[in-house]
C-alpha cells in the first residue's frame, strides 16, 4: 500500500494510477470487510461473538437493519480469535430462498474436508460426499461431534432471513438445540436482517437460551470516522473534518454509503492530482455513489415521488423531510415530526401535518413502492423507511437535484467536533 510520505509533485502518471487502484481496493461499498485492520469499531459485538465461540453450548445470532455491517462482523471474527494450539475451522455460507435443510448443510459440508485411508493411499474427501439426498439434524450433530478440543469449528449461516421454508428454519433451530444439549464443540452463528431475533427464529423460541444475541446498530460517528481515516492513511491520502463530517452526515450510520462517498471523493481528488480530499470532493462523489446503488432503490424512489398532476409536487420534498424527521430508538417517526424539516426545505409555506397526510399514506402503499412502513393506530401512527438504504439515498438525491443545500442540512444535525489526525512520516 501507499505511504503518507507521497508528495504530489513527485508522482508519475503510473503512481497516480496505482494510487487510484489502492483507493478502489481499500473501500468496499458492495462487499463485506475482509481485513481486521480495516474493520472499524464494533468492539462489544465482537466480544459477544467471541463469548459464543468460547462457551460450549452457546451459539450466536447477529441481527439488525440491512447495510449495517453484519456480514463484515462475521468475517472479522476468525481474524480476532486467538487460541494457541487450536485449529480454526471457519465456514460461512449464504442462505438461498429455496434452501432446504439438506441443501443448506451440504453447502457447509462442501467446505469441510477430511483425509480418508483408501487402498491407493490417503485421499482428501469433502464431508458432503458422505450424504445423499437426505440429511437430518442428527447427521449434522454427529458430524460436528467429531471435532475435538484441538479445533475451533465456526459455521456462519448468512442471510438466514431469506429462507422461505418454515420447515428448514425449524430444523436449523432443532440442530442448534441439539448441539447445545450435547455440548458439541462447534458454534453456529445465524446472521440476518431483523429488528429483533423473534423475526429470525419465530416459532422456535426454545433455542433463545442457547443463543448469544448480537444486535448491530447503525455505526456511530466515531466508527464511521475511523472507517474513512484508516483507509485514507493506508493509501497516503489526507483530509479534513469538514469532508469527513459530510460523508458521515450523508451516510446516516450506514457504512455502505460512507465507503462509497469516501472512495469516490478520493478518486476525484486523485484524478485532479491532489492528495487531500476536501469538502468539495465529497460533492463530486454524489454522482458515483448514486450511480452504483442497487437499481431497486432507484426504481422505488421514482415510484414514490412521481407526480401525476403538475400542481402536486410535494412527494419528493415530503419524502426528503421524512429522511430528516426526528425518530425514536427504533427509527420510527410521527407525521408531525415531518413538518419542521419540510418547512425548512420549502420555506414560507407553513406546512402542517394535515397538509401532507395523503402523501404520507401514499408512501405506505404498493403504488408508491411502500417506501414507508406504518404502525400504530390513527392519530398515533408511526412511520419508518421500509428499507434503511432508502433514507441516505433520498438525501443524496435531494442534494444532487438542488432540493437540499448544505446550509439546510446542517440545521438537522448538531455537528460534533471531529479530531482528524494523520501519522507523520
Amino acid at each position: 500500500m501507499a505511504k503518507m510520505t507521497r508528495v504530489a509533485k513527485q508522482l508519475t502518471p503510473d503512481d497516480w494510477a496505482a494510487l487510484r487502484a489502492d483507493i478502489t481496493e481499500a473501500f468496499s461499498p458492495g462487499s463485506p470487510v475482509q481485513e481486521r485492520d480495516l474493520f472499524s469499531g464494533r468492539a462489544s459485538q465482537i466480544a459477544s461473538l467471541e463469548d459464543a465461540v468460547n462457551q460450549r453450548g452457546k451459539h450466536g445470532i447477529v441481527f439488525g437493519e440491512r447495510g449495517v455491517g453484519k456480514t463484515s462482523l462475521a468475517n472479522v471474527l476468525p481474524l480476532v480469535l486467538r487460541r494457541p494450539n487450536r485449529e480454526l475451522i471457519y465456514v460461512r455460507v449464504n442462505c438461498d430462498p429455496l434452501d432446504t435443510f439438506a441443501s443448506l448443510w451440504k453447502k457447509v459440508f462442501k467446505r469441510m474436508s477430511y483425509v480418508a485411508d483408501t487402498l491407493s493411499g490417503p485421499v482428501t474427501k469433502k464431508i458432503s460426499e458422505d450424504f445423499g439426498a437426505d440429511l437430518t439434524p442428527d447427521d449434522v450433530q454427529l458430524v460436528l461431534s467429531e471435532f475435538d478440543g484441538t479445533h475451533i469449528p465456526i459455521i456462519v449461516l448468512d442471510e438466514f432471513d431469506v429462507i422461505q421454508s418454515k420447515l428448514t428454519t425449524q430444523l436449523v433451530a432443532n440442530t442448534i438445540k441439539a448441539l447445545s444439549d450435547y455440548s458439541v464443540n462447534a458454534t453456529v452463528i445465524i446472521v440476518g436482517v431483523a429488528e429483533d431475533i423473534s423475526n429470525l427464529v419465530a416459532g422456535h423460541e426454545s433455542i433463545t437460551r442457547c443463543l448469544i444475541q448480537v444486535k448491530m446498530p447503525r455505526m456511530s460517528t466515531e466508527e464511521l470516522k475511523q472507517l474513512v481515516l484508516t483507509r485514507y492513511n493506508r493509501c497516503g491520502i489526507a483530509t479534513d473534518a469538514n469532508a469527513v463530517w459530510k460523508m458521515i452526515f450523508l451516510s446516516r450510520g450506514l457504512p455502505y454509503y460512507t465507503h462509497s462517498l469516501a472512495m469516490y471523493a478520493a478518486r476525484y481528488a486523485i484524478d485532479n492530482k491532489r492528495l487531500n480530499v476536501a469538502h468539495e470532493d465529497v460533492d463530486k462523489a454524489l454522482d458515483g455513489a448514486i450511480a452504483e446503488l442497487d437499481q431497486t432503490i432507484k426504481e422505488k424512489y421514482v415510484m414514490a415521488v412521481r407526480s401525476q398532476r403538475a400542481e402536486d409536487t410535494l412527494y419528493a420534498p415530503v419524502l426528503l423531510a421524512c429522511a430528516f424527521a426526528a425518530t425514536d430508538e427504533l427509527g420510527r417517526f410521527q407525521q408531525t415530526a415531518v413538518a419542521a424539516p419540510l418547512n425548512k426545505i420549502l420555506p414560507g409555506k407553513n406546512y402542517v401535518a394535515s397538509t401532507f397526510a395523503l402523501h404520507m399514506n401514499a408512501f405506505t402503499e404498493e403504488d408508491r413502492g411502500r417506501v414507508l412502513q406504518r404502525t400504530g393506530t390513527p392519530r398515533n401512527y408511526r412511520y419508518r423507511f421500509s428499507d434503511p438504504m432508502m433514507q441516505p439515498y433520498v438525501i443524496l438525491k435531494g442534494l444532487r437535484e438542488g432540493r437540499l443545500t448544505d446550509e439546510i442540512a446542517e440545521i438537522f444535525s448538531t455537528r460534533p467536533q471531529l479530531e482528524i489526525s494523520f501519522p507523520t512520516a
